[in-house]
């Protein structure tokens, strides 16, 4: 008894303020030299009843007495009335067959034969049945004890039915946890540390984890992380679980490999502490989606340089039918001009005279048609007074034609230029000029032309409406946004750049920044 007893003796919480009645424990059965004679030895068994009966009462535990010759109940508490569902008066007195309170009544027989020739039962789980049916699951405690001078049994059950809860929950929960945990696509190790956070030891490994790595789950678990994988000291991994060990911030820890000059392996690490002390690792090998990320990348840089060429070959291109239309179909009208000329003043008759003045009209608009197509196609003063003056006209021109205001300055400074980059800015500052007419709404433009170290910064500034979030919905705006993306591609190619710097109702600010031309002879 005398765990079990002990146990609920030590759970009462208070004294109970009614009179207790005497338990009928009998005296004699307790101290086998009594004598009524002997007050002293009549305290004690006094006391020693009190104490009995109030660790009954006031037990946790469901505590019932039952006569052992007749399986009688003779007393129930209140937490054997509440765990079964009767009223006390509903228990007393009645006996097993009277009152079924084992789910298995053979197994409630086979357990108290066995306690009256073995001993006590401690804690064995036990099912029960109560008043409405329903089965209710106890570790149940047995033990024999005399009692008014026949022999008892006192039986203790604690109802564990939450505890079963919530381990059919812990249960569930880990199911799901397990399915989760295997069915990741990252891979998923858990570390234990050891030898005070110096080493880390498999505890967990999930299947993607095996088809990464090329191990198998039973090869891995209770192995040292560093004898099983000796890279991951020499790439920093060992020293980042160590780092989250300690501090307990979550790490990124990606893993690049190359031989020769070509990848060979890219991990991503993600290092986690748990509250427990483990350290997890998710972690994906992303060597494929590199290589084609690389492949992809180099596929759009031979792509932006054919554009670039092609838009180089193009200007090219122009130049040449501006050249040809410069030197042979203008100075072919010039002949002619010159011809009629020449026949009206051999010419006597008024009439004929008119017809070759209306034929000179014609020839003279056909030249300066012709000589403003030249300059449209490709300005001739580019080639031949350079990129500032260039631009200068440029500005001219769209002042005149499209009463834009355009302000030029300049620091004055050298800017030597390949011709190819003077090309690309050239084109660039024009598209920048025709995007502000057509989307602008800009009264004023700005064009700075300055050399900062080894580069040439253009910044272009107007007036206008600017970007804002209702314009960046607009197909005016995405047709602006592919303009300036061609500006980009370009000028990046010969290896400058491109700012922007817009806000609603404030304008905006491109810059264009190109690379001087070295003065280092080779």
């Amino acid at each position: 008894m005398n765990e079990h007893t002990t146990a609920m003796k030590n759970s009462a919480s208070a004294e109970t303020s009614r009179t207790i009645p005497a338990s009928p424990v009998s005296a004699k059965a307790m101290y086998p030299g009594y004598s009524p004679k002997d007050s002293q030895v009549r305290k004690t068994v006094a006391r020693s009843q009190k104490r009995f009966r109030y660790a009954f009462l006031t037990s946790p535990d469901s505590v019932a007495i039952i006569r052992a010759k007749d399986r009688t109940y003779t007393d129930v508490n209140e937490m054997f009335s509440l765990f079964l569902g009767y009223a006390k008066e509903d228990i007393i007195g009645k006996n097993f067959k009277q009152l079924a309170a084992w789910q298995d009544p053979k197994e409630q027989n086979r357990l108290l034969n066995s306690i009256e020739k073995r001993g006590p039962v401690i804690n064995r789980e036990t099912r029960f049945i109560d008043a409405e049916g329903g089965v209710k699951t106890g570790l149940l405690s047995v033990m024999t004890m005399p009692l008014d001078q026949e022999p008892h049994f006192v039986l203790a059950i604690r109802n564990i039915d939450a505890l079963r809860q919530v381990e059919e929950a812990l249960e569930k929960s880990e199911a799901r946890y397990r399915e989760l945990f295997n069915n990741m696509s990252s891979g998923v190790a858990v570390f234990e540390p050891i030898d005070d956070g110096r080493g880390f030891v498999f505890i967990d490994f999930n299947r993607a984890a095996e088809r990464i790595e090329h191990l198998k789950k039973e090869n891995v678990l209770g192995r040292n992380f560093v004898d099983l994988i000796p890279s991951a000291e020499k790439y920093g991994l060992l020293d980042t679980f160590k780092r989250v060990l300690k501090t307990g911030k979550p790490e990124y820890h990606p893993v690049a490999v190359y031989k020769d000059g070509a990848l060979k392996l890219w991990k991503e690490n993600y290092v986690y502490r748990l509250p427990s002390g483990e350290i997890i690792d998710v972690y994906d090998d992303i060597t494929e989606r590199k290589l084609a990320e690389s492949k992809l990348l180099l596929y759009q840089e031979k792509l932006q340089s054919l554009a670039s060429e092609l838009s180089l070959v193009e200007e090219r291109e122009r130049r040449s039918i501006a050249t040809d239309l410069h030197d042979q179909i203008g100075q072919t009208l010039s002949v002619i001009k010159m011809r009629c000329f020449e026949l009206r003043d051999n010419l006597k008759e008024p009439s004929l005279h008119r017809q070759i003045d209306e034929i000179r009209e014609l020839v003279k608009q056909t030249i300066q048609d012709t000589r403003s197509l030249t300059f449209e196609i490709s300005p001739p003063v580019l080639y031949e007074l350079g990129l500032v003056a260039a631009i200068d006209w440029l500005a001219e021109q769209f002042q005149s034609k499209h009463n834009l205001k355009c302000a030029v300055e300049t620091d004055n400074k050298p800017k030597p230029l390949s011709q190819d980059i003077e090309i690309v800015l050239f084109r660039s500052v024009r598209e920048l000029l025709v995007n502000i007419v057509k989307h602008a709404q800009a009264k004023k433009v700005k064009i700075t032309i300055r050399v900062n170290k080894k580069n040439l910064r253009i910044r272009v500034t107007d007036d206008g409406i600017g970007f804002s979030p209702e314009t960046k919905a607009t197909r005016a705006y995405k047709d602006q946004q592919f303009g300036l993306f061609n500006i980009t591609e370009r000028i990046r190619h010969l290896g400058g750049g491109l700012e922007v710097d817009s806000q609603q109702g404030k304008g905006t600010m491109v810059t264009l920044v190109a690379p001087l031309k070295s003065s280092n002879k080779s």
